[in-house]
C-alpha cells in the first residue's frame, strides 16, 4: 500500500522551498487573505446587488400582471436566498496576496515599490495580535445592544475587527505588521507556516532550537568538513 507522507508545506498559504544564490535553503510564501474592511465592502455589494435584482424583478412583474405566484417568488424572494452565494462571490474578489521570502539571513515582504527587508539573524518572532480596532468595535456593539434593549428590541451586531488579527513580525521587540487577516483560522494558518519556515531555517543555520528536515542537518559540521 502506498502511503503518501503529508508535507508540512501542503495547503495554504502556498509555500515553495528553494535554494538561494548562496546555496542555502529558502522559502517563498504567498499568503492570501481578506481584511475586515474588505469583508464589509463585499457584504455591501451583495446587499446592493440583491436590491437591484429585486427592483428589476418588481419592474418586470408590474409590466406583466398575469405573472404567476411562482414568478413573484422567484423575482422577489430568490435574490434574498442568493445572498450567501453573492457574498462569497464578492469576498473572493477582494482576497489579496502578500508575497514573503525567508532566507537564512533575511526576512522580506513585498511592498510597493520594492521589498521590505529585515535581518533574520537578529532576535525576532512571529505573533498573532488582536486587531487594533477590536476594543472600539466591542464598545460600539455593546452600546448598540443596550440602546436596542431600551427600545424593547433585540440586536446582535456582527463582529468584524473582533474576528480579525494582525500577523506581526516582532523584530528586536518592535512590531512590524506583515498583513491584516479576517478569520482566526486563516490568520493562524499563516503565522504557523511562517514559524515553521523560520524554525527550519534556524536549524539550517544552527540557530537556537531549529527544526531539521534532513537528518544530516541535525549534526554540526566538524573541523575540515566542507
Amino acid at each position: 500500500m502506498n502511503r503518501k507522507i503529508i508535507s508540512p508545506f501542503d495547503g495554504e498559504p502556498k509555500t515553495e522551498q528553494f535554494i538561494d544564490e548562496n546555496g542555502n535553503t529558502a522559502f517563498r510564501i504567498r499568503a492570501q487573505a481578506i481584511t475586515p474592511e474588505q469583508v464589509k465592502k463585499a457584504e455591501l455589494w451583495a446587499v446592493a446587488t440583491i436590491l437591484w435584482l429585486m427592483g428589476m424583478g418588481f419592474q418586470v412583474l408590474t409590466e406583466n400582471p398575469d405573472a404567476s405566484p411562482l414568478a413573484w417568488f422567484a423575482f422577489l424572494i430568490g435574490p434574498i436566498l442568493a445572498y450567501p452565494i453573492l457574498n462569497d462571490l464578492f469576498r473572493s474578489s477582494y482576497y489579496t496576496e502578500t508575497r514573503i521570502e525567508m532566507t537564512i539571513d533575511e526576512f522580506r515582504i513585498k511592498r510597493f515599490p520594492g521589498w521590505q527587508r529585515f535581518d533574520r539573524t537578529l532576535p525576532h518572532r512571529f505573533a498573532l495580535l488582536v486587531h487594533d480596532k477590536t476594543q472600539k468595535e466591542k464598545d460600539a456593539n455593546e452600546l448598540a445592544v443596550r440602546q436596542a434593549q431600551a427600545r424593547g428590541q433585540v440586536v446582535a451586531p456582527k463582529r468584524y475587527y473582533g474576528d480579525s488579527f494582525h500577523v506581526s513580525f516582532e523584530y528586536l521587540g518592535q512590531r512590524n505588521d506583515v498583513m491584516n487577516v479576517y478569520g482566526h483560522k486563516d490568520a493562524l494558518a499563516i503565522v504557523a507556516r511562517l514559524k515553521a519556515c523560520d524554525d527550519i531555517l534556524d536549524g539550517e543555520a544552527r540557530m537556537g532550537d531549529g527544526i531539521a528536515l534532513d537528518p544530516e542537518d541535525q549534526w554540526s559540521k566538524g573541523p575540515g568538513e566542507i
